[in-house]
């Protein structure tokens, strides 16, 4: 009997963890759908931007324009993690590759989004410059272009002189790191444009204040598909738990009753046993 009430008891246990996890499952496919709807709507926007720097910028160099500007300087390491947990190898992946980053720029500074980001650098006594104390819940426009102000600052400022965001998308089941190049941007290819047009007070002067717009849209996409991409990762972790549950549920519901029965004849044969000895 104490087997039967340990096993009823384990079963009462992963029957409520199943709740949990499928009510987890149920609320980041509705955080995942509706990201992924605000993501749909905006690449059109980030991919005319960019397609409108690169025909304006035509003949631009990196002398005319600071945001094209290479040096040798301090690089900065945008790492994007989430702020929970139970998501899969979605941050391992981001930290990983953040620590190969890190290691292959040595005097890098390194800003963070996301408690398992700053949790995972001081643990390893890893300095970070600053901690970005932003909930990673819907990023919005408002959040890219403060992130997007800060970080253009230090770049004009010499502060910094290469930008790299970390974050991770979701690949099927897969979480997959992404590795990308911020600032400075690339001169565009091609000579200029081809229709004459006046730029007042001069094309560099358009394209500089073109680009903050272009980085901010950049770090929107960036923060929306690295929120999609936690979500994803969170979805799938919780559907293989819920797989394993139903499994161990049915193991659970084979032994209990097994053990049930064994104990109803156990008890049928100490009944007809004490009838016989009457």
């Amino acid at each position: 009997m104490a087997n039967l009430k340990k096993i009823k008891g384990h079963i009462k246990s992963v029957r409520d963890t199943s709740k949990v996890t499928g009510a987890m499952y149920t609320v980041s496919s509705m955080k995942q759908r509706s990201t992924a709807a605000v993501l749909a709507e905006k690449e059109p926007y980030i991919r005319s931007l960019e397609s409108e720097l690169k025909h304006v910028s035509g003949g631009v160099t990196a002398e005319d324009c600071a945001f094209m500007r290479q040096s040798e300087g301090v690089t900065a390491v945008f790492v994007i993690s989430s702020d929970k947990g139970l998501c899969g190898d979605y941050n391992r992946q981001i930290l990983r590759s953040a620590r190969q980053v890190v290691d292959e720029n040595p005097g890098c500074k390194i800003y963070v989004m996301g408690e398992k980001g700053k949790k995972y650098f001081a643990s390893a006594k890893i300095p970070v410059e600053e901690n970005f104390d932003f909930i990673m819940q819907k990023p919005d426009e408002e959040l890219s272009e403060g992130i997007s102000s800060f970080f253009c600052d230090l770049f004009l400022k010499e502060e910094i002189s290469r930008l790299v965001a970390v974050y991770a998308v979701t690949d099927g089941m897969q979480a997959r790191p992404v590795i990308k190049t911020v600032l400075p941007i690339e001169p565009p290819e091609g000579g200029r444009t081809e229709t004459e047009i006046e730029f007042l007070p001069s094309k560099a002067a358009v394209v500089d204040s073109l680009v903050p717009i272009y980085i901010s849209g950049v770090f929107h996409s960036i923060l929306l598909r690295g929120y999609m991409g936690e979500q994803s990762a969170r979805m799938f972790a919780m559907d293989s738990a819920n797989k394993n549950a139903k499994q161990l549920l049915d193991d659970l519901d084979k032994q209990y009753n097994r053990l049930r029965q064994n104990a109803i004849t156990t008890e049928i044969a100490e009944i007809s046993g004490e009838r016989n000895r009457q």
